[in-house]
């Protein structure tokens, strides 16, 4: 029986080439964006949940109250006393190295740079799955003078992978290390990230919270562990208010992103919006073929009355259609394997992962089951409907479709007009999202400026040997220079504390530092109110070891706080201040400048305070104005001389306005992804009007054809046979505005700066859509009204 009813859907697929040809290639795109989308929610959600025990590893997060910013950092003093907490197993601590040691290296007679080189704990592979090639990585890390490489590391630095035993040399302090082990690159769906991997052990004693801390627990609560951890942490640092929690390992990825990630994480919510998009496109290619199946219902009418005759029953006639549906939707199925196996290396651009399909077996089951779900589904509305026809009414030539089928085929058009409307709407608002992001005023230069990143801080930072900054203004198109120890694009790592203020009752406050040198308003682009820049000619602007005294120049937002009137009556007077190593610091103000907002719009980040000479950030660099636009010379002639100068090699030079564009990479892709959801909507959209464009100019071919007769011109058909759809986005336009505002306004709530929606973008987005449908519609019809009469009535 089976067998039957399949040569039967065969046979009609082949009478009705188009109604095929359309919902196959419809619904085939439709669910090659949802595999796309499956494969890479699929990736997105797996990641580090490969790790040792991952579901009872969490991830120490530190949060800031009084700055409100977020933090992965811990101390080194904490380790030992933090395993012993209860329901604490074990922890693991990993440091990045550059911060606190010499990262230049020296192979032979060339020299080089650790890229990502982390200080670990050795029981690193009870957290971390490493896959060890050669050599013994326990060892290795059990030792102070050895390091482990990776593949691609060890490729890099050597040339080769068979190194173990052979050795390299700090260029700093003469320290040669012995390569211990040589392990498998990192897998990419894991937030850890790093290249090379040294002992934790000389850095024990180190002041400051400067270490990624995982803890994994014994099934205990998780929230009594944070507390435990909080109240040990406060106690060694005797701060108060302050707090840790435990960030899940296998929710990092989709987690909130933190400025000193090793890695670049996804976003959930982006994740689901893609989820939503997919099952949108589904959808509105499930409505092409509820819509046409009831449009063409008139050409199955008779072969329906004939089998009722024959004595086949309502239900064998349902199985039948819900047969074709399904075989259908098969060969979608296949079409839309092809469209993804052909669209995943672009797709993987887009999203910027490496998704691959290792075959298709392991999706065999998900795609069969998937396949004859949406086939009945999406057949049974259709099937319920043509089963229904009335033999007798059908055969005697007495058919009509019914209202309800009318109702049901327009209400699934307006769904899908609304759909694109939505989409489009989408698209304009978050472009213009973005758009606002990029310009918006951060009260620093991000043209015009280079950063240097990862710059030795001892030569930065040497206030008797100042040749370096001399040579860099001599060359051609430099206009400042000075050294910064964080990224305005980023996060402050440190915090300032100011103590008190002579003279003035002041409450005890945080704010971010931002340790920099002589040339820091104009190499910045910071926007001076009152007072001068830190400069050359004031010599006891940089800090003095001895007497604990700097110049340091201040936020406009903390006059107030601080109990100035005004920006001139702060000049000359004086903070007390602690900042990492240093304390009871006395800052002498010798400028004011206006907040300065540092990494994304999305984090109320605590206001910085710019100090002069005295860098505790950890994240060195040299930032570069340059007079005109940066060119390729100018980068080289940067390059150049720092390798000479600072033995820097390679030297990494970026851009201030690429890396705050990188901060948006996420938002850019979402656009991106909904931009292409929405051409695939708008496109949908226009098969499923052209399909019903061409069954509406069947149906009322004879009217047609008689109106023609009787002298009506091409021009009032076409007007008539596009009418019922103009009304349709009318009401899909009525439908659609609503939702979309109530969409993206949700969306926007998560910027501390963001756009008011304006209504040009919704009246675009109709216009698009309007111009769209009616195009679609006009070629049909234009067609049908110069068709000859004479075809259609000469059978009447």
């Amino acid at each position: 029986m089976l067998s039957q009813y399949f040569l039967t859907a065969l046979r009609t697929f082949k009478r009705q080439k188009l109604h095929l040809m359309l919902n196959v290639f419809g619904l085939g795109v439709g669910l090659a964006a949802s595999i796309l989308v499956a494969l890479y929610a699929i990736n997105e959600s797996s990641y580090d949940h490969f790790q040792p025990n991952a579901e009872n590893t969490y991830r120490m997060v530190f949060h800031d109250n009084q700055s409100g910013n977020e933090y992965l950092l811990s101390t080194p003093k904490a380790y030992e006393k933090i395993k012993q907490l209860a329901g604490v197993e074990d922890v693991l601590y990993l440091m990045q190295t550059k911060m606190f040691a010499d990262d230049k290296i020296k192979i032979s007679e060339n020299f080089n740079q650790l890229t990502a080189n982390y200080a670990v704990t050795e029981n690193i592979v009870d957290f971390i799955t490493l896959d060890v090639i050669s050599g013994d990585l326990q060892q290795s890390l059990q030792k102070p003078d050895h390091i482990a490489l990776t593949v691609s590391e060890a490729k890099r630095l050597f040339g080769d992978i068979n190194i173990v035993g052979q050795t390299l040399l700090r260029a700093k302090s003469h320290q040669r290390l012995t390569v211990g082990a040589v392990f498998k690159d990192l897998r990419a769906d894991s937030h850890f990230h790093f290249s090379s991997l040294t002992s934790f052990t000389p850095y024990n004693n180190i002041k400051g919270n400067i270490v990624h801390s995982y803890v994994r627990l014994n099934k205990t609560d998780v929230n009594k562990v944070a507390e435990s951890i909080t109240a040990l942490i406060a106690d060694i640092w005797q701060w108060r208010d302050n707090y840790y929690y435990l960030q899940p390992l296998t929710a990092i990825h989709l987690g909130a992103n933190f400025n000193n990630d090793m890695r670049v994480g996804g976003s959930e919510k982006n994740l689901s919006i893609s989820i939503m998009l997919s099952l949108l496109l589904l959808l509105i290619s499930s409505f092409n073929y509820i819509n046409m199946s009831i449009a063409q219902a008139g050409s199955r009418a008779k072969e329906v009355g004939v089998r009722k005759v024959l004595g086949v029953n309502k239900s064998q006639l349902i199985v039948q259609f819900l047969t074709e549906s399904v075989v259908l939707v098969v060969f979608a199925t296949l079409i839309a394997c092809a469209l993804v196996e052909l669209a995943l290396p672009s797709f993987n651009q887009l999203v910027d992962r490496q998704i691959s399909i290792n075959g298709w077996s392991p999706f065999l089951v998900p795609l069969i089951i998937g396949s004859l779900f949406i086939g009945l589904v999406s057949g049974l509305y259709p099937a319920l409907f043509i089963s229904s026809f009335n033999a007798k009414r059908v055969l005697s030539g007495d058919f009509k479709r019914g209202k309800t089928a009318t109702r049901v085929r327009k209400s699934l058009m307006v769904c899908q007009c609304a759909l694109s409307l939505t989409l489009i709407i989408s698209v304009l608002s978050l472009t213009q999202q973005l758009a606002l992001l990029n310009n918006l005023p951060v009260n620093y230069e991000k043209s015009q400026r280079l950063v240097v990143v990862d710059a030795p801080s001892e030569q930065l930072y040497n206030i008797n040997d100042l040749t370096l900054y001399q040579a860099l203004q001599k060359l051609p198109g430099v206009a400042a220079v000075t050294p910064s120890d964080f990224y305005l694009t980023d996060r402050s790592n440190a915090g300032f504390f100011l103590e008190s203020v002579p003279g003035i009752d002041t409450v005890k406050t945080s704010m971010a530092y931002g340790g920099v040198g002589f040339d820091a308003v104009a190499a910045l682009g910071l926007q001076l109110i009152a007072g001068r820049d830190f400069s050359t000619e004031f010599k006891a602007d940089w800090f003095n070891a001895q007497s604990a005294t700097v110049a340091i120049i201040i936020p406009e937002s903390t006059l107030k706080l601080t109990g100035f009137a005004s920006a001139d009556e702060a000049i000359g007077k004086t903070w007390i201040f602690s900042a990492g190593p240093a304390s009871n610091v006395s800052g002498r103000i010798v400028g004011v400048i206006k907040d300065v907002k540092v990494g994304s719009v999305r984090h109320t980040g605590a206001p910085v305070v710019f100090v002069c000479g005295l860098p505790i950030g950890g994240s060195y660099s040299l930032v570069i104005k340059t007079n005109e636009v940066i060119t390729s010379k100018v980068r080289n002639d940067i390059a150049s001389l720092l390798e000479r100068k600072l033995d820097m090699a390679p030297v990494e030079i970026q851009t201030v306005s690429g890396n705050y564009s990188k901060l948006y990479v996420e938002d850019t892709r979402l656009v991106n992804m909904v931009r292409i959801f929405c051409y695939l909507a708008i496109f949908l959209t226009c098969i499923g009007m052209f399909g019903l464009a061409v069954f509406n100019a069947q149906l009322r071919s004879k009217e047609v054809a008689i109106r023609k007769v009787i002298g009506a011109s091409s021009r009032s058909i076409v007007a008539l046979l596009g009418k019922e759809s103009m009304l349709l986005v009318f009401i899909a336009v009525a439908i659609a505005f609503p939702i979309s505002y109530f969409l993206i306004d949700n969306w926007l709530s998560h910027f501390n700066v963001r756009i008011t929606q304006s209504l040009g973008v919704y009246f675009v987005a109709a216009f698009v859509v309007l111009v769209v449908t009616q195009l679609t519609i006009f070629i049909v019809a234009y067609r049908t009204a110069n068709s000859k009469p004479v075809n259609v009535l000469r059978s009447e």
